[in-house]
């Protein structure tokens, strides 16, 4: 019987370590990230940033699109050429 106490507590500290140690990470990267922060203008700053940088990727992916479905383009000459 009182093994199995000793186990059940054993279980239940290391449940609790192991949430805390979890917490205190996601507390860590949080902080590093500037989360919860009073001064928004870094989030501002890496929206913007991250914004540019998805329109560039959009452009970046239409061109690849009109060139792909171009009908001079080689590649698709030479796959008709093969059926």
């Amino acid at each position: 019987m009182e093994n199995e106490y000793v186990l059940m507590m054993i279980m239940v500290t290391f449940i609790i370590g192991i949430s805390a140690t979890e917490m205190f990470k996601h507390y860590l990267k949080a902080r590093q990230l500037g989360v919860g922060a009073t001064d928004d203008s870094h989030l501002k700053d890496k929206v913007a940033q991250l914004s540019l940088q998805n329109q560039a990727l959009i452009e970046r992916v239409q061109v690849l699109e009109k060139i792909v479905t171009e009908p001079e383009y080689e590649l698709k000459q030479q796959i008709s050429a093969l059926k």
